[in-house]
């Protein structure tokens, strides 16, 4: 078990929010690390000079933010500490056309910098992980385009296309940025699942052959490659839906 100093003893006033405050310090300054345990209850109290029931009303605060497990008959555990859980739970206030309207827009301001700065910071190695994800997306959207009606194969397309766009935001090399998009993951796969959906039922309405619905990527990719800085504004938009598609949004 990791040392810990010896605590100040805690003042009465709003005792559960400074211990819970003081454990929250010590997991970000790495006294415990993901996984780890830590003390019991009855060491806390000890350690703090507090009540037990204070210790597990702040244990219970911290298991709540996400930041430490109980397990029955074993203690509390640091997690490796994700707002995903905590997004997926209040995606649904999203739903609805204005507020697909919202992150149409996030993603486009998102996006469109970690495409910027992916040319800029991309390294060999990032490039290539790019192209093996936007291999693997077009294999997927074959599949689909077998067969339109399948939600199995849109779900496997749409993760196939959410992968390639995170590709492009971890090479920005902006941890801020990877971790925002990994926050927002449900709302994005969200607006990628209803935008790529329509597209390729529109096609089909349009007895459009579905070969390769979407040559963005395509050419997102080679923007990249090419660091063509001029055209990513465009392709953005036209990735994102602000500009309609010839052929997928509008036809003649």
């Amino acid at each position: 078990m990791a040392h810990i100093a010896k605590k100040k003893t805690i003042q009465r006033s709003s005792i559960v929010d400074q211990v819970c405050e003081s454990i929250k310090q010590d997991i970000v300054d790495g006294v415990w690390k993901a996984g780890e345990k830590i003390p019991s209850e009855g060491e806390f109290a000890k350690i703090f000079g507090v009540n037990r029931l204070s210790v597990r009303m702040a244990l219970q605060k911290l298991s709540t933010l996400g930041i430490i497990e109980t397990r029955v008959g074993e203690g509390s555990y640091v997690r490796s500490f994700s707002l995903k859980p905590i997004f997926s739970e209040v995606a649904v206030f999203y739903e609805g056309e204005d507020r697909h309207e919202e992150v149409r827009q996030l993603r486009f301001l998102l996006e469109s910098e970690c495409i910027r700065l992916a040319v800029e910071r991309g390294t060999p190695e990032d490039r290539e992980r790019l192209g093996a994800a936007l291999q693997f997306y077009n294999d997927m959207a074959r599949e689909y385009h077998k067969d339109i009606q399948s939600e199995e194969l849109l779900e496997q397309v749409v993760d196939a296309d959410f992968q390639f766009h995170f590709q492009i935001i971890k090479m920005s090399h902006n941890h801020l940025y990877r971790d925002i998009y990994q926050m927002v993951q449900t709302l994005i796969r969200e607006h990628i699942k209803v935008l790529l959906s329509r597209r390729v039922h529109n096609r089909a309405e349009a007895g459009l052959p579905q070969e390769l619905v979407n040559e963005t990527h395509e050419r997102i990719y080679q923007a990249i490659i090419n660091a063509d800085t001029d055209a990513i504004q465009q392709l953005c938009a036209e990735m994102v839906g602000i500009v309609p598609v010839p052929g997928m949004d509008i036809f003649d």
